[in-house]
């Protein structure tokens, strides 16, 4: 079962690995949860939220105020929401395990680069 201290080690190491990340804060923490962003820049960075007891996870790239890419997990199941289209709710059945958070920042590595978010 992955829990809020294997996100919040997996942000870490993104940290000291990837070269895009400027910074890592956690939001809010609880017994059971933990929400964290990761900097890109001030106005753009990665949302990711962690829920133990439903095993929810939700990772989001915010532009501003506003998100335009996500992958989560809810009730077991994955879905993903497109860059060109974030607030739509597609299913995306291979997910993210077994790293979540590295594979979630793999996808956002190239949509920085292609779209020229830097």
């Amino acid at each position: 079962m992955y829990r809020a201290d294997d996100l919040f080690a997996e942000a870490q190491e993104a940290l000291d690995k990837l070269w895009f990340l400027q910074g890592l804060q956690e939001v809010e923490r609880t017994d059971r949860t933990i929400s964290l962003r990761l900097y890109i820049r001030q106005d753009v960075f990665i949302q990711a939220f962690l829920g133990e007891i439903t095993g929810s996870l939700y990772f989001a790239l915010i532009e501003g105020s506003r998100p335009i890419f996500g992958i989560d997990r809810e009730g077991g199941e994955w879905h993903i929401h497109p860059f060109e289209s974030p607030y739509e709710h597609r299913p995306f059945p291979e997910g993210l395990d077994p790293r979540p958070l590295l594979k979630f920042l793999t996808w956002v590595e190239r949509l920085l680069l292609e779209h020229d978010l830097l």
